[in-house]
């Protein structure tokens, strides 16, 4: 239905929504002419399966919302591969602390028992235990870097 506006453009009026439900309920046949009132007879013989022809405009927003749909879905794999490598490396540093403190209790542990074999009392004993005698006569060497 057209009518003329005041400035004297046709102007369109809108469907209204039960008419393109019940287009969008029929399909393809909607299409074909079914259901609008129009005779049976224009459906016959078109193939109502093949697609209605693209039109210029819409394929081109249809490629890029695909486009914008593709490049959202690679942005949120990044992302999701971003966020698992920073907690896998979070799990590594933990296990590199924890063995980190481990080898410096160890560490702490060999140096208390390397003081307390060379303590001069504990050597004192053990001279003893073993007979020997303290030295008489002293004597300071050089340094090997003297010898040279």
């Amino acid at each position: 239905m057209e009518f003329r506006s005041p400035v004297g453009r046709p102007r369109r009026t809108r469907t209204p929504a039960a008419s393109r439900r019940q287009r969008a309920r029929l399909g393809p046949l909607s299409r074909a002419g079914v259901g609008r009132g129009a005779a049976p007879t224009i459906a016959t013989g078109r193939d109502l399966s093949a697609p209605e022809p693209a039109r210029e405009g819409r394929s081109v927003s249809r490629g890029l919302w695909f486009a914008g749909a593709a490049a959202a879905l690679l942005i949120a794999l990044v992302f999701v591969q971003l966020r698992t490598e920073s907690i896998d490396l979070r799990y590594r540093l933990a296990q590199a602390l924890q063995t980190e403190q481990q080898l410096l209790e160890e560490q702490r542990r060999a140096i208390v028992e390397l003081r307390r074999l060379r303590h001069p009392v504990r050597l004192a004993e053990l001279g003893a235990q073993l007979g020997l005698a303290r030295p008489t006569d002293v004597r300071a060497l050089p340094s090997g870097d003297a010898l040279r």
